[in-house]
């Protein structure tokens, strides 16, 4: 059975790396803009990934009336990749593209080499089942405001200075870090290394959204009960807690085709990818192929057609980020 760990952690490097680039370029431009420079920067349109609210808003805008998002464009291109992903490939998403996705796989370093914690805890079976559940509340509270805002809040709250500025706002919340934040985050890291992938399976509204999207997609891990020699190994590989090894078809929403079970399994045929009705095997590395090949056309058809740049003007956006009512670059 081939290793697909090795691919997966080249891809997410990858991811890691253009994030980091995104962020350099716009720190520049942000420093730029407010601080009355000659901007040399362009504004990278990724950062608009990072803005889910106003994806999500702009998609039921554009589902209204066909109108696309002029503000902030890449955000919405971004959403309907990932949902087109989702529908490919499931939640490969959470495990082959978001960058905090990866930061939660390299805890798990951590947890396994330096602190030789077990790969599960021996918790409570409610335990076990509520975990996962957690985030769909939360994933519930955002698509109840997203669905009951009608059309004329939409259009305003996406042509204010507040959302015109998101990203600056979202950069000074970092930059100017508050007690309380830096303690969220300290307990973050601390549950993403207590337990694997502690935000992803806990409390990610983003990775949910994308679960129950991964509904429709016609692909599944699938078990072979008469060549599994049930080892148990596809289980423990599991960072996202489905016992794979006692399932025929994995059906979780949890699910995020990290082919992690697939590549643990020693025994040829236990394990693959089939279609639901599982009348087809597909070779595993072509579902995430695919998620990624749909960004790609995704990007490159709205940087064709203009769906991808904004359209603010550079005094837009130093009003936005000085003005737009956010606290801190005032």
């Amino acid at each position: 059975m081939r290793d697909y760990r090795p691919l997966r952690w080249g891809v997410q490097t990858g991811f890691v790396v253009l994030t980091l680039w995104i962020g350099y370029d716009f720190v520049q431009f942000y420093r730029q803009v407010t601080g009355g420079l000659p901007v040399t920067v362009d504004r990278p349109s990724g950062v608009e990934a990072f803005l889910p609210i106003s994806a999500l808003l702009g998609l039921k805008r554009w589902l209204m009336t066909g109108q696309w998002d002029e503000i902030h464009p890449a955000g919405l291109t971004l959403l309907l990749a990932f949902i087109a992903g989702s529908i490919i490939a499931r939640r490969s998403f959470c495990s082959w593209i978001c960058p905090l996705g990866t930061l939660s796989r390299a805890l798990e370093v951590v947890r396994h080499r330096l602190l030789r914690l077990p790969p599960r805890w021996r918790s409570p079976v409610w335990a076990r089942r509520l975990a996962p559940v957690t985030k769909y509340p939360l994933l519930g509270a955002f698509l109840w405001l997203v669905l009951s805002m009608p059309l004329i809040g939409i259009e305003q709250f996406l042509h204010q200075p507040y959302n015109m500025g998101a990203d600056g706002a979202m950069l000074m919340m970092f930059v100017h870090l508050s007690a309380k934040g830096m303690a969220v985050i300290g307990a973050l890291v601390l549950l993403s290394v207590i337990l694997r992938n502690g935000w992803c399976r806990v409390l990610c509204p983003y990775g949910a959204f994308f679960g129950v999207v991964g509904v429709l997609s016609p692909f599944r891990i699938r078990r072979d009960a008469s060549a599994c020699h049930n080892c148990g190994a596809c289980t423990r590989a599991c960072g996202m807690g489905i016992r794979v090894s006692e399932k025929d078809t994995v059906q979780s929403l949890e699910c995020t085709t990290c082919l992690n079970c697939v590549s643990a399994c020693k025994f040829p045929g236990a394990l693959g990818v089939s279609t639901v009705a599982g009348r087809g095997s597909v070779r595993p590395w072509l579902l995430p192929a695919g998620a990624l090949a749909v960004l790609g056309l995704a990007y490159g058809v709205a940087l064709s057609t203009g769906h991808w740049d904004t359209v603010l003007t550079l005094d837009h956006f130093r009003f936005s980020y000085l003005f737009g009512g956010h606290g801190h670059g005032q």
